[in-house]
């Protein structure tokens, strides 16, 4: 039974990572296509 739980906690964990490197990747777009859109 425990190794049930550990397996779910790495996978919710795997899926923590994903959506916070997915976040910041769409965090860094919107700030290059923002910021190269603007006059120098």
């Amino acid at each position: 039974m425990s190794d049930k739980l550990n397996v779910e906690r790495e996978a919710d964990g795997v899926a923590d990572s994903i959506a916070v490197v997915a976040i910041v990747a769409v965090v860094v777009c919107t700030l290059y296509l923002w910021l190269s859109g603007m006059p120098t």
